[in-house]
């Protein structure tokens, strides 16, 4: 079942999904002595994947569950990116920086992981519910 949401997945555009610096910014700060980490718009690609199917669910247009596996190596691999770690961090709220919040909370033990290298992001707005829908996915050697 996951080959075949992810392959449709990845064949669906991504209408509105905005890139978010501040985000990655975020989850370099919670990092501390980690080196940085590498945009990689592949990387930012999977997590709109994760993203879209989150704001799908939430705006009752979805035809399958969220992608919400903490771990997204399908996506990863169908995207042909290396990487034997993938971790997606999800936040979501009324506003951008409750969901920061929400995301970096879920995320205090993966963040300060040195091992993830490269770092995707995705930010929608759902209007219906009024929610900001943020997603990073880390993913390391």
């Amino acid at each position: 079942m996951t080959a075949t949401f992810c392959a449709g997945t990845l064949l669906a555009g991504v209408a509105s999904a905005d890139p978010a610096p501040d985000l990655a910014e975020a989850v370099a700060s919670a990092r501390g002595h980690c080196g940085p980490l590498t945009v990689d718009p592949r990387v930012d690609r999977a997590a709109d994947i994760v993203n879209q199917s989150t704001y799908d669910y939430v705006d009752h247009t979805a035809r399958d569950v969220p992608a919400d596996d903490p771990h997204p190596a399908a996506i990863v691999k169908d995207l042909g990116i290396e990487g034997a770690k993938t971790y997606a961090l999800q936040g979501a709220a009324l506003d951008d920086a409750d969901a920061i919040r929400g995301l970096l909370v879920q995320g205090f033990s993966v963040i300060p992981d040195c091992g993830y290298t490269s770092i995707g992001t995705s930010r929608l707005y759902e209007p219906e519910s009024g929610f900001h829908l943020l997603v990073v996915v880390l993913v390391g050697p």
